[in-house]
């Protein structure tokens, strides 16, 4: 979905739901995604663009441990700045191609890791034990 600037410039505010799931295949622990709720307030100042978003997407990640599907509940609040000064996130290009942008974000924002309820709670390794010669070494430091 592009929005043209001519659009945006007569818009104040933007509604709209948006389906990612053909970017499934660029993330390989996000196993599924529901059509994204998108609200962006809209004001330019002078040549540039800001934009404040909120956005409500439901997924399901892969587990860390299991990698068995973790439902998970984003809400997120953003602002991004478009134009050609330094202080901008994005360029101000026309078409704007703002669910891609926003992509991105979901990206960034989700938890880099998340556990299923029955992942054990121990890890995978073993123990590492002190080797014998130093095995009573923490007790002589402990007191």
């Amino acid at each position: 979905m592009k929005f043209s600037i001519h659009a945006l410039k007569e818009t104040p505010v933007l509604n709209f739901t948006y389906d990612y799931s053909h970017h499934l295949k660029q993330v390989p622990d996000m196993l599924t995604i529901e059509p994204a709720t998108i609200t962006c307030k809209l004001q330019w100042i002078e040549d540039e663009l800001e934009i404040d978003v909120h956005l409500d997407v439901n997924m399901e990640l892969a587990c860390a441990k299991t990698l068995k599907p973790v439902p998970y509940a984003m809400h997120m609040d953003a602002e991004i700045m478009f134009g050609s000064s330094e202080a901008c996130d994005f360029p101000l290009t026309d078409p704007l191609e703002l669910p891609d942008i926003l992509f991105g974000y979901i990206v960034s924002e989700k938890p880099y890791t998340i556990y299923h309820p029955d992942a054990e709670k121990t890890s995978f390794e073993e123990e590492r034990s002190a080797h014998p010669a130093f095995a009573d070494l923490d007790k002589t430091y402990k007191k």
